[in-house]
């Protein structure tokens, strides 16, 4: 292939991401460079020897619209195709490793963004998918670092715990708010 085929360099590029996507993955440009090794466009992402290969898909990435990035917690950047990947599950797919850190976030998102707590269930099902032995990890890991100071839980009269951070929600109402999720969760 020839410098020529950029229109079908852009395409492969689309394509490889997407199929990360539909596989519920995030892809880094190295990965990227790869499939379209793979594919044959080796030569024309060799065109210009003294570019990384890595650097000039990271270049053509960010003029694509249909792909959107994520600064990873590598500290790289990785794609994905917000139509079949949601940035939101992006991010949770991103810090699935750092347990106590995506619970954190998620705890805080819910009491900022809606505001409400969130039964420590939530994190169970998809797409978290934790064990119980890694939710309790994560819960001894935030008790013992400063960073998790905020991370609060409450008890509902019927025994569900419910998170929420205390930089976004008061005690009393996070409360009240598990007592009222509770209770039109019970009656439907």
């Amino acid at each position: 292939m020839s410098a020529g085929d950029a229109p079908d360099l852009g395409k492969a590029i689309v394509e490889a991401v997407r199929e990360a996507s539909a596989e519920a993955r995030l892809v880094g440009a190295d990965e990227v460079v790869e499939r379209l090794r793979a594919r044959g466009f080796g030569e024309c992402l060799d065109t210009e020897p003294e570019v990384d290969p890595c650097r000039r898909v990271e270049a053509l990435l960010s003029g694509l619209p249909e792909i959107a990035s994520l600064a990873s917690l590598s500290g790289r950047a990785v794609y994905h195709d917000p139509a079949l990947l949601s940035r939101t599950y992006a991010r949770i797919l991103d810090r699935k490793g750092v347990t106590a850190l995506l619970m954190a976030e998620e705890i805080r998102a819910n009491s900022r963004d809606y505001p409400r707590p969130v039964p420590v269930e939530l994190f169970e099902a998809p797409p978290f998918d934790l064990a119980p032995e890694a939710i309790e990890a994560a819960f001894k890991a935030m008790a013992a670092s400063e960073e998790f100071r905020d991370i609060a839980f409450t008890t509902t009269s019927q025994g569900t715990v419910y998170l929420f951070s205390s930089l976004h929600l008061e005690r009393d109402y996070a409360t009240f708010l598990a007592e009222q999720d509770e209770t039109f969760s019970m009656n439907p």
